[in-house]
């Protein structure tokens, strides 16, 4: 295709060590494959993490993308950030963890300066929350629980907030809400919790961890969620779909 430029890696390391290929930049910098291609908007829909399905992305969507939804659309602002300009921000109001709804203490210097502020991210996997943030979330999730916390499981390799769970049981655990500016994403189970065995004990573990002074939503907590980019609009929509469906 004539003037769309695109790179290819001959030594690669990091993230690109064992299952993925490569990268498709759909940021808002000008050698973003959306910008390059002149796109109004985009979507994705991620399929279950843990599944062999493919996820589907669509492009220039119809103004009737939702028509057939089973949902309520949900929609947002989305955030211009001049110093981090490639990057999706929205303006998260609060966080309901079962019964009791935080604050976000996002401050506006923070924001505006790039050094705060709420990322949507389809590159990251997991949520990431500013330490002050995480700890209120950590606190009313352990508080409302009641299971034994346990240090980090050996198979377990970032920071998670990590619990003892009967065998064979699914215990019920506290919901996860996003309060966003005009929109509320309230996660299911299974796009903040995980569960692992070790030694032959169930062990659940909440999907969030702390880093640095950033809110990042990842693609786990994304999961069987249409997800649309309004460009030429500046919003973002969501509702709840079978990606595999699609």
């Amino acid at each position: 295709m004539p003037g769309v430029a695109f790179g290819c890696g001959l030594v690669n390391y990091g993230t690109f060590k064992s299952y993925e290929s490569g990268i498709a930049g759909f940021g808002r910098g000008p050698l973003s494959l959306p910008s390059q291609l002149k796109l109004s908007n985009f979507s994705h829909c991620f399929t279950t993490i843990t599944g062999p399905k493919p996820s589907t992305i669509l492009l220039d969507l119809p103004a009737n993308l939702y028509s057939n939804s089973r949902g309520a659309v949900q929609t947002t602002p989305l955030i211009k950030n001049p110093h981090r300009p490639s990057s999706y921000y929205l303006s998260l109001k609060g966080i309901t963890v079962g019964s009791t709804r935080l604050p976000v203490p996002e401050s506006e210097f923070a924001l505006r300066n790039g050094t705060g502020g709420t990322i949507i991210d389809s590159g990251t996997a997991f949520t990431t929350l500013p330490p002050r943030v995480y700890r209120l979330v950590h606190h009313a999730f352990v508080a409302q629980l009641k299971l034994p916390l346990l240090s980090r499981p050996s198979n377990v390799t970032d920071p998670f907030t990590c619990f003892s769970a009967p065998r064979r049981a699914k215990p019920v655990v506290p919901k996860l809400v996003l309060h966003l500016e005009g929109a509320t994403m309230n996660l299911p189970r299974e796009n903040y919790v995980f569960e692992i065995k070790e030694a032959g004990n169930s062990i659940i573990c909440l999907a969030i961890y702390e880093f640095d002074e950033k809110t990042r939503i990842g693609n786990f907590q994304q999961q069987n969620m249409h997800v649309l980019y309004d460009l030429k609009n500046n919003k973002l929509s969501f509702v709840p779909a079978r990606c595999d469906k699609l």
